[in-house]
């Protein structure tokens, strides 16, 4: 038997990716541009976005239009994967310190 399921749908195992609508992400800006993250507050809403960097498509993450930065997390790829769906995300600001900024990433 395994832990808790309370999936939708039922019997999903452990490695079934997670709903689009139902994934939030919490970690760094990373490749922060200063220029923009000396701007934000806690509380400040960026857009999530995917950028073509040659053959790959990266998470970005903008504000007032400007690039703040990307992200790496283990659930990036499911992230690309849902914004490629159609889900649409914000990244809100949780912390900041030091020029690092702390985002968590959910659907709208």
């Amino acid at each position: 038997m395994s832990g808790s399921g309370g999936g939708f749908g039922g019997g999903a195992s452990d490695d079934a990716p997670i709903a689009c609508e139902r994934l939030i992400i919490e970690t760094a800006i990373s490749s922060p541009k200063e220029a923009v993250i000396k701007n934000l507050s806690i509380n400040d809403v960026l857009q999530v976005e995917l950028e073509q960097l040659g053959a790959t498509s990266v998470v970005a993450l903008t504000y007032q239009g400007e690039r703040a930065g990307g992200i790496t997390h283990a659930q990036t790829n499911r992230l690309r994967e849902c914004i490629h769906a159609g889900t649409k995300y914000v990244a809100t600001v949780i912390s900041k310190s030091d020029g690092q900024v702390r985002v968590r990433i959910k659907p709208v």
